[in-house]
């Protein structure tokens, strides 16, 4: 049911949009203010209209401060993320219907692009298609985010929630349920999406292409 992220030293973890409302798009520049404020909102709609979560279903994860509704849903069941202790993310998936925690087939179906440690220590997306064609979104950067968009050429942008990672304001985690092509579609460098963070100011802190790593298996002999 759950699946838990472990962030190292070289690379690290990322979703928005209640199923049916669509994405928020933004085809304007930098500027805006995504905020703790804005995230706590959009949960407070979320839990007002249905059965809210029972305790984390998973007591290792020891969330540290609260658990995050994102408002993503695979029909009835909205991704919930776990912000905890040694910088582990963990998921579960809550039934909106029963109020119960629900395992969806191919839980671990989700893939990741991760950042350097040249831009920021960490910074990682990962994706999970949804049946109706959106992409189930959501990354961790260690840096303090203001706002976060995702761009990627014949789609709109999109701007993500944002919220401290655990409470912690030096780290941010950000989300969105969105159209566009995945990370592992066979999509020229100019077409493939890309996640954009920036400060209070406007400043870019960060950009990550959506691809997942490609590994060759090394052969010993």
């Amino acid at each position: 049911m759950n699946a838990r992220v472990r962030i190292t030293t070289t690379a690290l973890l990322a979703g928005l949009a209640t199923a049916g409302c669509g994405p928020v798009t933004d085809a304007a520049g930098p500027g805006g203010t995504a905020s703790t404020a804005a995230a706590d909102r959009a949960t407070s709609a979320i839990t007002a209209a249905g059965p809210t979560p029972g305790p984390w279903p998973n007591p290792s994860a020891r969330p540290m401060d609260r658990v995050l509704r994102t408002g993503m849903r695979i029909g009835d069941d909205e991704l919930m993320l776990s912000p905890s202790t040694s910088h582990i993310i963990d998921t579960a998936w809550f039934d909106t219907r029963t109020g119960r925690y629900h395992p969806l087939p191919e839980d671990e179906n989700f893939r990741s692009a991760y950042g350097d440690d040249r831009s920021l220590p960490f910074f990682e997306v990962r994706e999970r298609p949804a049946p109706d064609g959106r992409l189930i979104t959501f990354g961790f950067a260690s840096a303090r985010v203001a706002r976060a968009t995702i761009v990627q050429p014949g789609y709109p942008t999109a701007t993500l929630t944002v919220a401290p990672w655990g409470g912690d304001p030096g780290t941010t985690l950000f989300w969105a349920a969105r159209p566009g092509r995945s990370m592992v579609a066979d999509a020229p460098a100019g077409q493939r999406a890309v996640c954009v963070l920036y400060d209070q100011a406007g400043k870019v802190l960060g950009r990550l292409v959506l691809a997942e790593p490609q590994f060759t298996q090394r052969e010993d002999g």
